[in-house]
């Protein structure tokens, strides 16, 4: 009700407040003399008010002069209303004698009961002031009365009880009540009504045009008295800087039922509709999402739910019964989302299960080759040995020598590839240690070529080595030693058929690194497999490939020995043209 973005101000009311300031001004006490309102209404009526309502009970006179007083008042009345205003009192209810009504002599002048209803029994039970009273036993209360001839007299339609918003009638009260919407703050401090002290009245020191076609509204606003002050949804307290005073909340109810702003109140069944669509739409969701995206869409859709009934009460007056939509949403929580936790938690403990499963046939399938391949070394090395013995023996016959030339070769490729596949594995486990040795890299170049030297004579490679100075640096010698000899044995596996095969090695350095290059003319390497060389298992297609024995694990050992140094290969190649591989050491 405070932030209602469909009401808006509007300065039709003006309020006339006796006070203490207009009692020491006046120096007398409220209600004040005949006398003292005759002076009163003449100088007020000289400016053309719509409408004067008097939130006071009027007495008897007590004495001669009063009563001439009293008739010179009525004859101020009578002439203003002649002359097209409207004046009525606005009565109070005393506990156990009933309405308060004025001086019998005033009656013809009309009253009408002003109201202020508490939220004490039913609704919020708090004490504020929401609803406004429309009609009581059949008669339009002063609120109601006043909102129609301000609407008369504007050429608006009139409104009766039962065609506002949300009225309702209560059987129990004989009353018609509807909650009302506040069109300005009703708290003394921050209100926009325009008020002015009633002595100042009398003195006749009023603005020019300051009642002119208002609703004045006449009543008491003592500081010291508090049944002139009410709790509003603006101050809940009973602290009097909170409270607003009832003057105020007067003029709040007659200016919502001129603008006919009302709050109404949405059918229970369109409510529980929307709590069955919300229910089904939550459940849907919740059973097809994790538990903690469930638990943000649920926090998102009671975010949205209060953003929408918000705008609803302060934009048209519809008040959604939110209590029923957020009840919904938290039992769909505590439904649904223990069940999924219990199905996720299940989902996990299996996939936890499989991968300890995966985990232990991984150990396994390891451990067998690890096993084999062991095993295969001590056999394949007593081959190659016995065949080492053989060609000594068997060196004149031709084919003895063939035949044990085959064996030695097999046997070679055979050590190469239980080789790799040890190093495969190690690599997956990632037992790999490096025994960094302070080591010239060149020297490491030198060793490999010598140890290709039978290679480079066979096949009649020309070999170019540019071997710039180099200082050195922190390797492992065997797997760097393993890294070029692997790219020094592919540039004479893949040399060209049909001119002289040439393999250019250069190094050199700088600040951060230090450098190797291996150029061949070879067949050269695709693009598209220029993007797979150092994949595990993967190897070129080309016509080279089906008559070199290889499986696929040379580079991606290459590439993980470089980078487990710190360091990184590239590769440029084209085809029928030659390759390069550069490699990048740190130099340190």
């Amino acid at each position: 009700m405070q932030w209602d973005l469909g009401t808006k101000y509007s300065d039709d009311i003006v309020i006339v407040t006796m006070d203490d300031e207009s009692d020491l001004f006046l120096g007398e006490k409220f209600p004040y003399t005949y006398a003292t309102h005759t002076r009163f209404m003449s100088e007020l009526s000289k400016h053309s008010p719509a409408i004067i309502n008097m939130f006071l009970s009027l007495k008897m006179p007590d004495s001669e002069q009063e009563a001439i007083e009293l008739q010179k008042f009525k004859k101020i009345v009578k002439d203003y209303t002649a002359s097209g205003g409207y004046f009525r009192f606005g009565t109070a209810m005393i506990e156990g004698v009933g309405e308060e009504w004025p001086y019998e002599e005033l009656r013809e002048f009309g009253h009408s009961l002003a109201l202020l209803h508490r939220d004490s029994i039913l609704f919020a039970k708090d004490e504020i002031c929401r609803r406004a009273i429309l009609n009581i036993s059949g008669d339009d209360s002063l609120h109601l009365w006043t909102a129609n001839k301000y609407r008369e007299i504007n050429g608006l339609s009139l409104n009766y009880p039962n065609s506002f918003k949300g009225a309702y009638y209560s059987q129990e009260a004989d009353a018609t009540f509807a909650l009302f919407r506040y069109y300005t703050s009703p708290l003394p401090t921050n209100t926009k009504i325009k008020k002015i002290p009633y002595h100042l009245v009398v003195a006749g020191n009023i603005p020019p045009e300051f009642f002119a076609k208002k609703i004045v509204l006449v009543g008491s606003q003592y500081v010291s008295r508090g049944n002139d002050y009410i709790a509003t949804p603006f101050g809940r307290t009973q602290n009097r800087q909170s409270l607003s005073s009832k003057m105020n909340v007067h003029a709040e109810i007659i200016q919502s039922l001129i603008q006919n702003k009302t709050v109404t109140m949405l059918p229970r069944t369109i409510t529980d509709m929307f709590c069955f669509v919300l229910a089904l739409f939550l459940s849907f969701i919740n059973s097809r999402v994790s538990p903690t995206r469930g638990l943000m869409i649920i926090f998102i859709t009671f975010l949205i739910i209060f953003f929408i009934s918000f705008l609803a009460f302060s934009m048209f007056g519809i008040w959604i019964y939110v209590t029923h939509l957020i009840l919904t949403i938290f039992i769909v929580y505590y439904i649904w989302v223990p069940f999924r936790a219990i199905a996720e938690y299940q989902t996990r403990y299996i996939m936890e299960e499989e991968t300890k499963l995966l985990k232990q046939v991984d150990n396994l399938k390891q451990n067998f080759i690890s096993l084999m391949s062991h095993d295969l070394k001590t056999p394949v090395a007593k081959i190659a040995s016995n065949a080492d013995i053989l060609s000594n023996y068997f060196q004149q016959d031709e084919k003895q020598r063939i035949c044990i030339k085959n064996i030695i070769e097999a046997t070679k490729e055979l050590n190469n590839f239980i080789t790799g596949i040890l190093d495969f594995i190690k690599v997956e486990a990632m037992r790999f240690n490096l025994n960094l040795v302070p080591k010239d890299l060149n020297l490491v170049v030198e060793n490999v070529i010598s140890s290709y030297r039978y290679e480079i004579q066979t096949k009649n490679v020309e070999v170019t080595k540019v071997l710039a100075p180099l200082f050195p640096i922190k390797i492992d010698f065997e797997l760097i030693k393993r890294v070029v000899s692997n790219l020094f044995e592919n540039a004479i596996k893949y040399s060209a058929k049909d001119i002289r095969p040439s393999i250019e090695i250069k190094t050199w350095d700088d600040d951060k690194w230090v450098y190797l290059a291996i150029k061949d003319n070879g067949v050269g390497i695709s693009d598209d497999d220029q993007k797979h060389i150092f994949d595990k298992f993967y190897r070129v297609k080309n016509d080279a490939s089906h008559s070199i024995k290889g499986f696929g694990l040379g580079l991606y050992l290459v590439k993980y020995f470089i980078e487990l140094h710190g360091g990184s290969i590239e590769v440029n190649s084209k085809l029928g043209i030659g390759t390069t591989f550069l490699i990048r050491l740190k130099n340190e």
